[in-house]
């Protein structure tokens, strides 16, 4: 094709628009009935009036497809629309839109009745024949039901003829036309049908304002729903139907009858009964092995989770025994190392002396436990940084729970903190408590004696 448009085209199109554009817009009242497109003149003018417009869709059409084959699909599309558009139609109302399976419908005033009356009564049919009739249907041949919402809004309208006349190069043949829909009524419509389902019908309350019959009201509840950004007030009716004329059965004559005794019906219904109750026994059976052998998987899956825990536990512990023990073994490398504690720095040390007493709490020791057990290094360590109030801490640890203890170390560093109570409270508890080796125990009365009867501060 030629990449450029013709200049008698774009004449065509300027003339047109033109036209639309700088001519006068003509209004007309819409009386008894809504135009036809034919009767529209194609020119700038404009249909007004009051109308109810009606809105129904099938809720979570969009799975339908994942469901059923395109048969299938045919039938309940086709069947469904049938139902709504005789609903509409013997209602008083006219269906302008199709959308998808969403179906928009207008009602106006005339002699058969006001527009809300007519378009909540076909409202009304819609939910009848489609959870009455249609679905029972749907359900037998296909074991499905639909859902639908209904909409319905009364305000203003506005109607205008648009499109343009011909068929390819032929402007005397074909006509391609359609109505514009100016107003928010046909929008409202939608959104009210979109945020009810399960045959719920949701009024405006213009449309419940104008409604003749009284005693229906009682039927609608008023009711505010979130749609978007937008809240809707309006009135909801759910399962609102119409009675159904049902025909009357075919009288059938006496001798086409067939006669059973008392005796015979009720040994009908007891044998039928008896069908029944075997068939249910035979269900909770088939049920109740079904469960045993369901709570026996989840037995067993319960079990292989609770030994998977349990051996995940005892990994854990021993990672974190692990971790404690490298931890341990770094601490203890900075006993009597007075060069290598200095180029490691005192933030090194605090922050393993942190790490050791975290993991230490995971694997059942408390605090004190931690820093007992590697409280020798840690004065040792305290000391060549000269944080002596800090290696006296340690000291006291170490009296409490180590088995060694270096008297000239004591001297050193309680000389250098002025005070020695709790190192003295410590020796006292521990010496009365006789855990140590012989040797031990001397050294730590020692330490104690030089404590109570040669220091001085």
């Amino acid at each position: 094709m030629i990449e450029k448009i013709d200049k008698v085209e774009i004449d065509r199109l300027v003339k047109a628009v033109e036209k639309i554009l700088y001519s006068e817009v003509l209004e007309r009242d819409i009386e008894d009935r809504l135009p036809l497109v034919n009767e529209l003149a194609d020119a700038n003018r404009i249909y007004r009036g009051k109308i109810s417009v009606l809105f129904v869709d099938i809720r979570e059409s969009t799975k339908l497809p994942e469901k059923f084959n395109k048969d299938q699909l045919v039938k309940i599309y086709r069947s469904y629309i049938r139902s709504v558009v005789q609903a509409i139609r013997y209602s008083g109302g006219v269906v302008k839109d199709f959308m998808g399976d969403g179906v928009l419908a207008i009602f106006v005033d005339d002699d058969l009745g006001k527009s809300e009356d007519k378009a909540v009564y076909s409202a009304r049919y819609i939910t009848t024949v489609i959870d009455k009739i249609l679905n029972p249907k749907l359900d037998e041949n296909l074991k499905y039901r639909i859902s639908c919402g209904i909409g319905i809004h009364t305000g203003e309208v506005s109607i205008s003829k648009v499109g343009m006349r011909g068929k390819e190069q032929d402007d005397e043949t074909e006509n391609e036309f359609g109505i514009a829909w100016i107003g928010e009524s046909t929008n409202l419509a939608c959104k009210y049908s979109g945020s009810v389902n399960c045959g719920t019908i949701f009024i405006s309350a213009s449309t419940y304002a104008a409604l003749s019959n009284i005693e229906g009201k009682q039927n609608w509840s008023s009711t505010n729903i979130c749609s978007g950004k937008n809240i809707l007030n309006g009135y909801v009716a759910k399962h609102y139907y119409l009675d159904l004329d049902e025909e009357k059965k075919p009288c059938i004559s006496l001798d086409e009858k067939e006669i059973k005794s008392l005796v015979e019906q009720l040994k009908d219904e007891y044998r039928n009964q008896i069908c029944k109750i075997e068939k249910q026994v035979e269900d909770i059976s088939v049920r109740e092995n079904n469960l045993q052998i369901r709570e026996k998987e989840l037995d067993d899956k319960l079990k292989d989770i609770v030994s998977r825990e349990n051996r995940n536990r005892v990994k854990e512990q021993e990672l974190f025994e692990q971790e404690y023990s490298f931890l341990k073994n770094v601490i203890g490398s900075g006993h009597c190392q007075e060069e290598y504690v200095l180029h490691m720095g005192k933030e090194f040390w605090e922050e393993h002396l942190e790490k050791i007493i975290e993991i230490g709490t995971k694997i059942g020791k408390d605090e004190h436990k931690v820093k007992q057990e590697i409280s020798y290094a840690m004065v040792s360590i305290y000391k060549d940084l000269q944080e002596w109030d800090k290696a006296y801490d340690f000291l006291v640890e170490q009296a409490m729970g180590h088995a060694w203890l270096n008297l000239s170390t004591v001297q050193n560093i309680v000389s250098h903190v002025g005070y020695c109570e709790r190192l003295k409270d410590a020796l006292l508890t521990r010496v009365c408590k006789k855990d140590l080796t012989e040797e031990n125990q001397s050294e730590f009365e020692q330490i104690r004696k030089w404590l109570v009867f040669e220091y001085t501060k």
